[in-house]
């Protein structure tokens, strides 16, 4: 990160240039993909963000003294490829990754304002070894389309693939627990509903987050729990999580839970990172089990990926997937030909194989 000497700092003296300070950083990462969708063919085509998010990241804090400090963050996805927002975003929606303000004190902690990340996809991106990106990543099972209990809870709201709050929360009020406490950390969480008229269709939201890294482990749960506004009963999303790092090998074990009513989709991880020359091998087996009206509508993802470091800001990397499917699911990687899950629809694809291979290059700024 370079801290930004903007004009707005012009004039300030050196006394409230070492308490306060803005920075900008940020990531470009662009791939070439080519995913085939087993009998309907195969599409090849340029992504950005399949190793790491490309965004663009401002953030600032001032001393307050004390141990207090006040601060701001923004993070807002660019789509590389073609230099746009985000755009699975909602409309105006530039920072859709983050916007908050907050203060943080050393001893007790941080309150935290604004857009967030949900803290179920922070345990679960945290213990995904391809960080729930790229075709590889365990994110490929958050479909509406091929998660009954998702489909039911959010599938019909407007902007329900970008709003949802399995990824990020508007309108949210957090506490973090300060970073002195022996590896133990964790928040909460509630949202606002604001009269019931949010983007993701839910009037109100709670969660929380709770683990312990140290030795070598990482252990964590994490729970967010919204209410759908249109069949007035409660979306469960529900993670466990824990990694061993043995210095050749790094594991991890997870299993993410969506309930609503009596649909479940249980999706369960290994992983492994294993450091290989300048870089690492990533390796992943993901598998989607679902309940209730789509009980024999499962998959699993078979993921590998090779990371190459180039310098500690730049990488090229390589990845390979397949999603098998049962029954009528109808899972698919992303950038494949369009898939349906209803049998009458001639681009039906329940039963069938998803796979996908993508290069690129990723450089942090």
């Amino acid at each position: 990160m370079n801290t930004v000497l903007a004009a707005a700092l012009a004039g300030l003296g050196a006394s409230a240039l070492a308490q306060s300070s803005v920075t900008l950083s940020g990531t470009l990462d662009v791939a070439v993909r080519q995913v085939r969708n087993d009998t309907l063919g195969s599409i090849s085509s340029q992504v950005s963000g399949s190793n790491s998010t490309s965004k663009l990241i401002v953030r600032g804090q001032e001393d307050l003294g004390g141990g207090l400090a006040a601060g701001f963050y923004l993070d807002g996805t660019l789509l590389a490829d073609t230099g746009g927002a985000g755009a699975a975003t909602p409309a105006g929606q530039f920072w859709d990754r983050r916007s908050t303000v907050g203060l943080t004190h050393a001893r007790f902690g941080e309150v935290r304002l604004g857009r967030d990340w949900v803290p179920t996809h922070l345990v679960w991106s945290g213990f995904d070894p391809f960080a729930t990106l790229g075709i590889a990543g365990a994110n490929s099972f958050r479909s509406f389309a091929g998660s009954r209990a998702l489909g039911q809870a959010f599938g019909t709201l407007p902007d329900a693939q970008a709003a949802n709050p399995t990824l990020r929360v508007s309108n949210a009020a957090e506490y973090f627990l300060p970073a002195n406490l022996g590896g133990v950390y964790g928040q909460l969480i509630v949202t606002a509903g604001e009269g019931g008229a949010t983007a993701a269709g839910f009037t109100r939201g709670n969660g929380f987050r709770l683990g312990w890294a140290g030795a070598g482990f990482n252990l964590a749960a994490a729970q967010f729990t919204t209410r759908n506004s249109t069949a007035n009963r409660s979306f469960k999303d529900q993670v466990l999580g824990a990694s061993y790092d043995f210095g050749v090998v790094k594991l991890s074990l997870a299993q993410r839970r969506w309930v609503f009513g009596a649909d479940k989709t249980v999706n369960t991880q290994l992983g492994a990172v294993i450091p290989v020359g300048p870089g690492v091998v990533k390796l992943t087996h993901v598998r989607a089990d679902q309940k209730g009206v789509a009980d024999a509508n499962d998959a699993r993802l078979f993921g590998a990926g090779y990371v190459y470091n180039l310098s500690k800001r730049s990488a090229l990397y390589g990845h390979v997937a397949r999603i098998d499917n049962q029954g009528g699911a109808a899972f698919a990687i992303a950038g494949g030909p369009a898939t349906s899950g209803n049998p009458t629809a001639p681009n039906y694809f329940g039963g069938k194989a998803s796979t996908g291979l993508e290069f690129g290059l990723r450089h942090d700024f």
